[in-house]
């Protein structure tokens, strides 16, 4: 009960009440109780002054008899009710008939308080009105405040259920030059049409539908092409979000940045001849669209051809440089590295960052500068490859059955390929030719010995070696163990890398 006087009194300073009760002796007691907690209280003696009181100060509760002289209670309580719904009616009557208690259901009483009324039961009745009347209050200033951000801030947004769109504001009426949403329907029919096909970008196909991409992967960022009330292709990056507990409904926000100039290095006929592709300045802008969606990047390194990927968040963009925190194992590989790749949903192609600036492992932040788009997957590889140690494999290579006599060991190997480094080429060496090979790997029991053919699929040559890389198939059995190889080798590069 104390703390119900407590807030009473602290609530009931920002609440306006007024009480209605012909009983003159009554009246002056319950006025004196109220005044402790109502600063603007107003008071009557009948129904007809009380409608005169109201209509003068407009107050939030209602506290009236219900039997009185000439107009009722309940008159009172209907005539207020219905000019304002949200007034707390509280009515205090000496008959509880079913009828009464009925009535006052119907026009939408708080309490219905019997008459003699105890305090206590009067005080907790008060407290619950305007308890009530708080959190509406705060729930009414909330929703303006989402109501001018929904409509005021840069974004275009609007709700949809299923498909079609039932609310937008104002930027995205702007964006079309219409009204209101009605008008935007009769000119446009919807959305799907307005998203213009782009290398790179979401948009509706005969395949699938851009509604159903979006709404499978909620949060993700999407570029759009689409065109503003002038018929201009504008860039714009999207993301849905789905509302809880409402099945079908979701919200769609459109970021324009059609500003950075970065719809070009999406068109890979231009990117590969445009210097834009290698600009770093270009893959700063999308990073900076990146941090201010609060999304992430992806970091990959390899280790000896173990891949190291973890996330990581953008803490700061600069004209020419990106600073990033990610995971301790990660900046351990960058420190390995000769190169980082960078990916991300947002950018057309992987990053490249070439070496990395400074590296900070008690704030677990790295910043690059030298950066540029590339043209392939950071996860390209479709099967791993690993180093193996050296001393504990041999290989030979067969040349129409001719054993090349040079120095041989194995770079990496996969499940169908091998890169092997040797210290002279063989002449007329050349592309697609078939070698066969002989791999010999020490494992913990038996080697495994393996003879294969290999087709010649790359040869790289450097200052003092040469790498060529040969194509192979296995056979069922020798595939899974070498393939039970490469993952046990893996389990070995992983405790190698963890202890460095």
């Amino acid at each position: 009960m104390n703390t119900n006087i407590e807030e009473l009194m602290q609530l009931g300073r920002d609440v306006k009440i007024l009480y209605v009760e012909d009983n003159k002796g009554l009246r002056e007691s319950i006025v004196g109780l109220l005044a402790k907690f109502f600063p603007h209280l107003d008071y009557a003696d009948n129904a007809e002054m009380g409608y005169k009181r109201y209509r003068e100060h407009a107050p939030d509760i209602l506290l009236t008899d219900i039997k009185m002289s000439g107009m009722s209670g309940f008159d009172l309580a209907k005539m207020i009710k219905a000019d304002n719904r949200d007034v707390r009616i509280l009515f205090i009557s000496a008959f509880d008939e079913k009828e009464y208690l009925y009535e006052a259901i119907e026009i939408g009483t708080f309490r219905y308080l019997s008459k003699p009324t105890k305090v206590p039961v009067l005080i907790t009745a008060l407290h619950a009105a305007v308890l009530e009347i708080s959190n509406e209050r705060h729930k009414r200033i909330f929703e303006k405040q989402m109501n001018d951000i929904f409509n005021y801030q840069n974004n275009l947004l609007v709700m949809l259920d299923q498909e079609k769109p039932i609310l937008v504001n104002q930027q995205f009426l702007d964006f079309f030059d219409v009204k209101n949403l009605d008008e935007f329907m009769q000119l446009q029919g919807g959305l799907t049409q307005l998203l213009l096909k782009h290398q790179g970008f979401l948009y509706p196909t005969s395949e699938s539908g851009w509604f159903e991409t979006a709404l499978q992967n909620p949060g993700k960022l999407f570029h759009t092409k689409i065109l503003n009330r002038d018929g201009e292709a504008r860039h714009l990056i999207m993301k849905l979000r789905t509302i809880p507990d409402k099945v079908g409904f979701v919200i769609l926000s459109f970021d324009d940045i059609s500003d950075l100039n970065l719809m070009m290095i999406f068109d890979e006929n231009t990117a590969k001849s445009d210097q834009k592709s290698k600009d770093c300045t270009a893959v700063v802008k999308l990073m900076n669209v990146i941090k201010e969606n609060s999304s992430e990047v992806k970091l990959h390194n390899f280790y000896r051809g173990l891949t190291i990927v973890n996330s990581a968040v953008l803490l700061k963009t600069e004209e020419n440089k990106i600073v990033l925190k990610t995971a301790y194992s990660q900046l351990k590989a960058i420190k390995m590295a000769k190169s980082i790749t960078i990916s991300s949903e947002l950018f057309p192609y992987s990053v490249l960052c070439k070496v990395a600036n400074t590296i900070n492992f008690d704030e677990q932040t790295v910043s690059f500068s030298d950066m540029q788009f590339i043209h392939e997957s950071a996860d390209h590889r479709v099967n791993i490859r690993l180093e193996l140690d050296e001393e504990r494999h041999s290989v030979t290579l067969f040349r129409n059955d001719i054993k090349y006599l040079g120095r041989t060991r194995i770079v990496d190997i996969s499940i169908c390929s091998v890169k092997v480094e040797l210290d002279a080429m063989p002449a007329g060496f050349e592309v697609d030719e078939i070698v066969r090979i002989s791999i010999v790997l020490e494992t913990d029991k038996q080697p495994l010995s393996l003879s294969i053919k290999g087709r010649v699929y790359r040869i790289d040559t450097f200052s003092k070696s040469f790498h060529i890389v040969f194509l192979f198939e296995l056979s069922s059995v020798y595939h899974d163990k070498l393939l039970d190889y490469i993952a046990k080798r893996q389990l070995e590069l992983i405790r190698e890398f963890r202890a460095l």
